[in-house]
């Protein structure tokens, strides 16, 4: 019973007395409490400081600071009288940053072929490709289709403004109103723009009944006053 005694003394001495360096900080401990840090920054990391090495105990003295402002190197150092410094490489991967670059991918409208000066821009020459680009200027086909080129664009070229002319008032296979007046009578038929056209403009159509094809003055609304 009292050899029992002795060593529970003996232990309180020890523990009293000598230096408190003695009982040392792991580095599996710090690796866990940088991987915690970062996860609370929403930072995904894997510290690779050797988890078997020891380092003299801090008393919960220790900073940790991210080295020239990157999470990816990670300054640990001990303020005591005996400091010490080092340094641990996380492999860090910001996943809000991820997030926010997904975001930036936007659809956009390129050539699916290459089209010469003067041509105009069919529903079958557009598609649609993801891209990082922040100005998109068309969104849909509708907003192309028709539109006649001032310059030669390749394939795969993304469209912007300065490569068109005025948008149309009608385009190629718009339906149309075709309107035509016999003595005080009105008639009032469906039919189909062969050709882009702005109002003014003399436009052929096909009647959708009849299938016939003849020529008319453009109006608003998409109206083809025809005169017999």
């Amino acid at each position: 019973m009292s050899k029992k005694f002795l060593i529970i003394k003996l232990f309180i001495l020890i523990t009293i007395f000598f230096p408190k360096n003695l009982f040392a900080l792991s580095g599996k401990e710090i690796n866990s409490y940088i991987k915690q840090w970062l996860a609370s920054e929403g930072i995904k990391s894997n510290p690779r400081f050797s988890p078997k090495k020891k380092l003299p105990d801090c008393n919960q003295n220790i900073s940790y600071q991210k080295h020239n402002g990157n999470f990816e190197l990670i300054k640990v150092t001990c303020n005591k009288q005996d400091s010490w410094t080092i340094f641990v490489k996380t492999y860090a991967k910001n996943s809000t940053q991820k997030k926010l670059r997904l975001s930036k991918i936007n659809q956009i409208l390129v050539l699916n072929k290459s089209i010469e000066k003067g041509k105009y821009i069919k529903k079958n020459d557009l598609v649609f490709i993801n891209s990082l680009r922040k100005n998109v200027f068309y969104h849909k086909k509708e907003e192309l289709i028709g539109r006649k080129l001032k310059q030669n664009l390749r394939k795969g070229q993304y469209i912007q403004p300065r490569h068109l002319f005025e948008k149309y008032s009608v385009n190629e296979g718009d339906p149309v109103v075709i309107v035509s007046k016999l003595k005080n009578a009105v008639i009032s038929t469906s039919g189909i723009a062969l050709k882009s056209a702005n109002v003014g403009d003399v436009l052929e159509v096909k009647n959708a009944r009849s299938g016939i094809i003849i020529k008319g003055i453009l109006n608003k609304n998409k109206k083809i006053n025809v005169f017999f």
